[in-house]
């Protein structure tokens, strides 16, 4: 498949444009074939760019943005993973030409004179990352057109600067869109659409969306090289269009960004000189059916005063009940694996069972014919490791590992009716928020095959798994991660299953647990159903 690209100067690209020219080189059933450069753009100069700023009807409104926006620069520093020089030389090589469109308005037009030039390259693709609003025949110069970001959600966002106003007006997530163009004001055709949860920093909230895009671009390419790519109009817009910030709004970001810099400053010496424990995670154990049950009733567990208790999984072990879960030491800022009896509603006997010198979370524990495994989340090694116990509960060993230098989150294992094994899991270059899914033959994880769909989707209010699969009037349920609001672990959801192999994965969201049923928690994040009872964290804001 070749691709073309309607690129800026080189050396102004962003990661993710580098990141997405890197995987398109690397790539051997993509070409980059053609690369078009504006030839009208001659670079402001310093005095210009004051000038055009001091002519500004929003002048104290840009400046303090620009301000705050070099404060986050300095603050936060995103590692860029690419070499771009290398990128650029190889780009040197690639065939460029120079277009220069009628500019009328926010349009830019090309003649059928421009058009007749990129068809002759007969690119697949056209990925938008220059230019303005483009119109003329160029829109089908390319055999599926010109594909092209929107930083928001185009149902409910248009315009910019992408990802404050998600901010500010407090949305639940922030979208990324992405169309192919048309000759419609912003109404271009949408492939995909990705969301993920907004941070407290504009210039975090940024990134997120940036880098999260690459991953909607190739698995779209994907979806097209498969012959599974759907497009949709868009549909009903009722919000005004966003533009930069006035003095008011920026004030209100700005007020938002540094109260929460100082509660995070403050958490640690709130908990070292007054034990008050902040985001801290508790367990609540119930009896029946999930589905069915009613959480105001629960009461939560005793916890050690320097720590907090996650991720719980149940496992029933000679007919006694018993839990794993996270259990994070405060003190030491890190995750071991602890394990407990669940006996009328509490836990007993705590002991630890697997402390490594790296953070462990999410302990999935199960029975594979005669032995007991554990697939912890140990996102800090880059890679999946299986753990097999030789003595239970508190002594393991390594037994694999698989996807070697890899960020993964939250695996959880499922062995169907049909007796075939699969893997969910999320990755992502900054947010955990894209859902993926293998087969595999064996714990030995030899041989990963990956779903057709992969990424099943991008998106933070619900691809993160959050406890096993569990059966329930016949049918499997995922419960997976409502992020949204700024929260992690706001809240979860319940996904019955209608399809899955290796071609097809359906689910559809019968219900989500938002964190209301107890006084003073912020969120709720996990559940398992094991036999006739059911186990769930919710976190506090202080405890």
């Amino acid at each position: 498949m070749k691709i073309g690209i309607l690129i800026r100067d080189f050396s102004l690209l962003e990661n993710f444009e580098l990141r997405i020219i890197d995987q398109i080189l690397n790539d051997p059933a993509l070409e980059l074939g053609l690369l078009i450069k504006d030839g009208r753009i001659k670079p402001a100069s310093k005095k210009q760019k004051i000038i055009k700023l001091l002519r500004s009807k929003n002048i104290l409104g840009k400046i303090l943005f620009k301000i705050q926006y070099k404060i986050e620069s300095r603050l936060f520093k995103f590692n860029n993973a690419r070499d771009k020089d290398k990128i650029i030389s190889i780009l040197e090589k690639v065939e460029c030409i120079e277009l220069s469109p009628t500019r009328k308005g926010f349009l830019d037009v090309f003649s059928t004179h421009d058009s007749a030039i990129v068809k002759q390259y007969n690119v697949d693709i056209l990925l938008r990352h220059e230019f303005s609003i483009i119109r003329g025949d160029i829109l089908n110069a390319a055999t599926h057109g010109i594909w092209s970001f929107h930083h928001g959600d185009n149902s409910i966002n248009r315009g910019g600067p992408a990802g404050f106003w998600e901010i500010v007006l407090k949305q639940p997530v922030v979208g990324v869109t992405l169309q192919k163009l048309t000759s419609e004001l912003d109404g271009g055709l949408v492939l995909d659409k990705g969301f993920f949860n907004r941070d407290y920093s504009y210039l975090r909230t940024y990134n997120k969306i940036l880098e999260g895009s690459v991953s909607i671009l190739f698995k779209n390419i994907n979806k097209l090289q498969n012959g599974s790519i759907v497009t949709s109009k868009s549909g009903l817009y009722y919000n005004p269009l966003y533009r930069d910030p006035g003095f008011y709004y920026v004030l209100k970001y700005i007020f938002h960004f540094y109260k929460t810099v100082v509660k995070r400053l403050l958490d640690p010496y709130l908990f070292k000189f007054f034990g008050l424990r902040s985001d801290c995670w508790t367990l609540f154990i119930g009896k029946g059916p999930f589905l069915e049950s009613t959480l105001y009733k629960l009461k939560p567990v005793e916890l050690p005063k320097n720590q907090f208790w996650a991720d719980p999984f149940l496992f029933n072990h000679n007919n006694e009940m018993y839990t794993f879960f996270e259990n994070y030491d405060y003190k030491k800022s890190r995750g071991k694996i602890s394990c407990g009896k669940v006996v009328a509603g509490k836990i007993e006997n705590v002991t630890d069972v697997l402390d490594l010198k790296y953070h462990l979370s999410y302990p999935f524990v199960f029975k594979e014919e005669e032995d007991i495994y554990m697939i912890p989340e140990t996102q800090q090694t880059k890679r999946i490791e299986i753990y097999k116990c030789t003595r239970f509960p508190d002594q393991w060993e390594l037994f694999s590992t698989a996807m070697e230098g890899e960020s993964v989150v939250d695996t959880t294992y499922f062995k169907d009716d049909f007796g075939q094994r699969w893997l969910f899991l999320c990755k992502g270059i900054i947010d955990k928020v894209e859902l993926y899914i293998y087969k595999i033959d064996s714990l030995k994880m030899e041989n990963l095959q990956s779903h057709k769909m992969n990424p099943i989707c991008i998106d933070a209010r619900k691809a993160r798994s959050a406890g096993p699969l569990f059966k329930y009037n016949g049918n499997y349920y995922r419960p997976s991660q409502f992020n949204a609001y700024g929260i992690y672990g706001f809240g979860l959801n319940i996904n019955v299953i209608k399809k899955l192999n290796l071609d097809e994965y359906l689910e559809e969201t019968v219900t989500t647990i938002e964190p209301n049923f107890r006084k003073g928690i912020v969120a709720t994040h996990h559940v398992h159903q094991l036999d006739n009872i059911f186990i769930l964290d919710a976190c506090y804001k202080r405890k």
